[in-house]
């Protein structure tokens, strides 16, 4: 239920919220007995006086006694509010100690001058004691808003409190004067018989409203704290009201509203008194109190001790907490040096006294720390940390030291067991306090920068460094202690330490703030790292170098070929891309060996590499293959480039005794004008090399648009040979292999054929090596085999002579492992002898990896299946391995029978190959046959058989059943 509404709620919600805390307790006292008077003046003024009452007995008494405390509660108003300034307190309580010393004198003349009294320079009279009573009420009433509104304008200004006081006396003693000698010049203020005249009583009632303005001013100023306390003050000025407004009702000068307005009077100045007085006098030793109490709490609270150190005595003091830390109560430890001592490690005792001696001799103002153990009564040590300060008499001399101990037995466990940690770390391990030295290390630490235990403590940390670094780490000390925290020091830079011996090193830093109660520290975690940088230059070097030459190697090359590119785009610069493909490199790696082929490569990218500029990048791409970017170059710096590399590679090398000339083909693109973008210049400089291969190697072309055309149909024609034997796009011509001496047909070679419904007619030696890159070699070499068996099945069971059937075998079916197990069982299918079935492998197949070939010529031969040698010439065959062939023919490559008419070193080279053949028991066939001129020079020299165009075309199958083929006799 919401709470109930009272003005009771209301009071207390409106004090709450405007009244400042530190007085709300005075506050509440203050109304409470402001009420009570209030309540009295009420009751008196509802009710009838009764005359007796109107003249109090023995008044002149009662009104003397009154008067003379409210005149020297004035004076001890004037005493303390005069001295103000040399408390706390605003210098508005001066003005106002000003003030009522006046009123006390115009009391103290109105006691002198009241009627009764002994006259007082002249006759007394009502007229003459009311002057001095109305001056006094004027003053007072005044006087205390002009105070009370300084006090709160905040606004602080040094006075001359003798020169306000001047004024003030002034005044006082002129009234004095004029009522003394000219009393006509002033009002009259009462009329016997009738009372007090309107005058009078309408200035009681201004002074009434200035004391409940004063008052107001006083409210408003609660919620704000002060140095003096201003609910009192509100109540004196209150009450001083209900006293003027008692004297706006009496008719007789003895009367009961006379001696209550007097009462009420001395209670305001009372209050006054006790508004200053409590303030400038009780609340600083009440705080001092508080602050006192406060201190033995704290001090208490966080178990330090007290201590005392007399120069010329030794301890004359121990607080009870500094024995309590060793176990004793205050009466059980002597205050005394002796029994400190006694409790003290042997081994800190005369280090320490050694130490605070020094400290004294030297009257030094820096404050005395130490640390050493004492004896607990349990008979354990207690780690004590000391400190203090050396405190000098007027005359510079030291007298005493005062100071704490601190029990850090805790915090000593602690230390050693980060001490235990710290050497128990990986990591060399230092700590560095703000000033940037050297507080703690492990062992390796030490180890790492080749120095003695503990002989870096103290040092300052740039000892480690070089000077570069030194000059101005201690500015990043400073900023990193500002703003502390757990992080990787000197990332993206390079990071390097000094040892001892003057050698510098790289190193990573792990940085980690520490607070502990001497101060911050930093603990730096560091790592030599010269052997894992060394690690990543070697990984670095195998990612993105070539093993084998220590050139870029084709990712690197990308890297860098990017960037170029873009450069160039930005500065209008021509790029040029190089390709270089070496020449029948793979025939001399086969004949050789692969290590003979290394060392050529090696020995020519040796001879290039001078010829490039060092702002260009040379880069190994794959195998044979290799590429150089050229920057802000023309195309005749490209095609000079080329011409010298071409004659660098084509100087001899000495393999094994023996000197072999190899040539490079180049093929050159240029950015902008051939390409954008890098992977597409790399292609089109690939595309470039590949024409030079085509039209007869060792030469470099230009790439242009017609090449990226042919690049256009050779990837059309990957595509459409994973179809082509689906779709019997495939198929088979035979040409006719026929005896010299007899001319009679003795068998045919298969040659296969493409007719693709797009493309048209499409070369093997297009598609060939597309199928052998692809893997589609394979299977149509499975399905060559096959169909030419069936075909050759076909003619004999037609009724025709049977004849051989020459196939060719590619790389990949040579190497296949499944190879004699296929033959066997094509035979087997076809119901064929063997030795109607002759294979063809190249001479470089055969000289790949020579031990292999013969395992596998051997398993062929032994089914009966005949084996020649194809291109017999363009390889490097090692007489020593062709006579361990089981082979059938040598079939002389028709490079070397197309001039054997008129070239005298093709005649060499065929008589040569047709004689060794004889020697070693080798048939030899001559393919490319044309002329006559060229039969003839084969019957000359003693050649089997040929094939070629002289006899016939290749032809499909039924074409030369019809023309050629004989019917068995039989």
């Amino acid at each position: 239920m919401p709470a109930k509404l009272t003005l009771e709620n209301v009071s207390i919600a409106m004090t709450t919220v405007i009244i400042h805390q530190t007085h709300r307790e005075s506050l509440f006292k203050v109304a409470a007995m402001v009420m009570a008077l209030v309540i009295l003046q009420i009751i008196v003024g509802s009710i009838s006086i009764p005359d007796q009452l109107n003249h109090v007995k023995h008044y002149l008494l009662v009104h003397s006694f009154m008067e003379m405390a409210s005149v020297v509660i004035c004076m001890m108003v004037f005493i303390i509010g005069w001295n103000a300034q040399t408390h706390q307190l605003p210098t508005g309580f001066a003005v106002l100690s000003i003030i009522f010393l006046c009123v006390g004198l115009f009391d103290s003349f109105h006691i002198f001058a009241y009627v009764g009294m002994p006259d007082f320079f002249t006759q007394n009279d009502v007229q003459k004691h009311l002057n001095f009573w109305m001056s006094a009420r004027f003053l007072a009433a005044f006087g205390l808003l002009w105070v009370v509104l300084s006090l709160s304008s905040r606004k602080s200004s040094k006075i001359n409190k003798y020169a306000l006081l001047l004024p003030f006396l002034i005044f006082t003693f002129s009234i004095l004067w004029v009522t003394v000698n000219h009393q006509d010049w002033m009002p009259n203020w009462f009329i016997p018989g009738q009372g007090l005249t309107s005058l009078k009583k309408n200035l009681e009632y201004i002074f009434i409203l200035t004391h409940f303005i004063t008052a107001a001013v006083l409210f408003l100023q609660l919620k704000k704290p002060q140095t003096w306390s201003s609910p009192m003050l509100m109540g004196a000025v209150i009450v001083m009201a209900l006293s003027e407004l008692y004297f706006t009702w009496y008719t007789t000068m003895t009367g009961t509203y006379n001696v209550l307005g007097h009462f009420y009077k001395v209670i305001a100045y009372f209050m006054i008194y006790r508004a200053i007085v409590v303030e400038s006098l009780e609340t600083p030793y009440r705080k001092l109190e508080q602050s006192q109490q406060t201190l033995d709490l704290a001090i208490t609270a966080s178990n330090t001790g007290l201590w005392r150190w007399e120069i010329n005595g030794g301890y004359s003091y121990m607080s009870p907490v500094l024995k309590a830390q060793l176990g004793y109560q205050d009466q059980e430890l002597p205050s005394t040096y002796p029994a400190l001592s006694a409790l003290m490690h042997p081994e800190d005792s005369e280090r320490f006294l050694r130490h605070l001696k020094h400290h004294i001799l030297n009257n030094s103002d820096d404050v005395y720390e130490d640390e050493f153990r004492l004896k607990h009564k349990k008979g354990n040590y207690r780690w004590i940390y000391s400190r203090g300060k050396i405190v000098f008499n007027k005359k510079g001399e030291a007298i005493e030291l005062i100071g704490t101990h601190t029990d850090i037995t805790e915090r000593k466990f602690k230390e050693e067991k980060f001490k235990s940690a710290l050497q128990a770390a990986p990591n060399a391990m230092l700590m560095i306090d703000i000033h940037g030295n050297i507080v703690l290390t492990n062992s390796r630490a030490n180890e790492l920068f080749g120095y003695p235990e503990n002989a870096l403590i103290g040092t300052p940390i740039t000892k480690l460094m070089p000077e570069s670094s030194a000059k101005h780490h201690q500015a990043h000390v400073e900023a990193y202690m500002s703003a502390p925290e757990e992080r990787q020091m000197g990332e993206g830079r390079f990071l390097f330490a000094k040892r001892k011996n003057g050698q510098e090193f790289r190193i990573e830093v792990g940085l980690t703030p520490i607070e502990t109660e001497d101060g911050k520290y930093v603990l730096a975690s560091l790592v030599d790292i010269t052997e894992r940088i060394e690690s990543q230059r070697k990984i670095e070097q195998l990612t993105n170098y070539d093993a084998l030459t220590e050139l870029p190697n084709r990712e690197l090359l990308k890297v860098k070929g990017e960037f170029i590119i873009n450069q160039a785009g930005q500065m209008r610069h021509k790029v040029g891309m190089i390709y270089i493909g070496l020449d029948r490199f793979k025939y001399l790696n086969d004949s050789f060996g692969h290590l003979a082929g290394d060392a050529v490569l090696i020995e020519l990218v040796a001879r290039i590499k001078p010829l490039i500029k060092p702002t260009d990048i040379f880069a190994r791409i794959v195998g044979d293959e290799f590429a150089i970017i050229m920057t802000n170059v023309s195309e005749e710096d490209m095609a000079r480039l080329s011409v010298r590399i071409m004659d660098a590679v084509a100087k001899p090398c000495n393999i094994q005794s023996d000197s072999v000339t190899i040539t490079a083909s180049i093929g050159i693109a240029v950015y902008p004008e051939d390409s954008k973008d890098y992977i597409s210049l790399l292609q089109h400089a690939d595309t470039a090399m590949e024409k030079v291969k085509e039209i007869g190697r060792n030469s470099y072309l230009f790439f242009s648009k017609d090449m990226q055309i042919r690049t256009s149909r050779a990837l059309k024609i990957d595509s459409a040979l994973r179809e082509a034997l689906q779709k019997q796009q495939l198929y088979l011509h035979y040409q006719p292999q026929v005896n010299i001496e007899h001319q009679k047909l003795i068998g045919v070679e298969a040659l296969l054929r493409w007719e693709h419904p797009e493309l048209g007619m499409i070369s093997p030696a297009e598609f060939i090596p597309q199928a052998e890159a692809n893997g589609l070699i394979i299977p149509i070499g499975e399905w060559v085999l096959k169909t030419a068996l069936n075909q050759l099945r076909q003619w004999i069971d037609d009724g025709y002579e049977p004849i051989v059937m020459a196939i060719n075998l590619s790389t990949a079916q040579f190497r296949h492992e499944n190879l004699n197990n296929m033959v066997s069982q094509v035979l087997h299918e076809v119901q064929l002898p063997p030795e109607y079935l002759e294979l063809e492998l190249t001479e470089s197949m055969a000289m790949t990896d020579p031990e292999k070939v013969i395992g596998v010529l051997d398993k062929l031969h032994a089914q009966g299946v005949r084996i020649a040698i194809d291109d017999f010439g363009t390889g490097y065959s090692s007489l020593s391995y062709l006579k361990k062939f089981n082979i059938d023919k040598l079939k002389i490559d028709q490079s070397f029978v197309r001039d054997i008419a008129t070239d005298a070193g093709d005649r060499a080279i065929v008589t040569t190959i047709i004689q060794m053949a004889t020697i070693l028991g080798f048939n030899t066939i001559a393919e490319g046959v044309e002329t006559s001129s060229q039969l003839d020079f084969l019957r000359e020299n003693g050649c089997h058989e040929y094939q070629g165009y002289k006899f016939s075309k290749p032809i499909p199958p039924d074409t030369l059943a019809e023309k050629y083929l004989q019917k068995n006799s039989g």
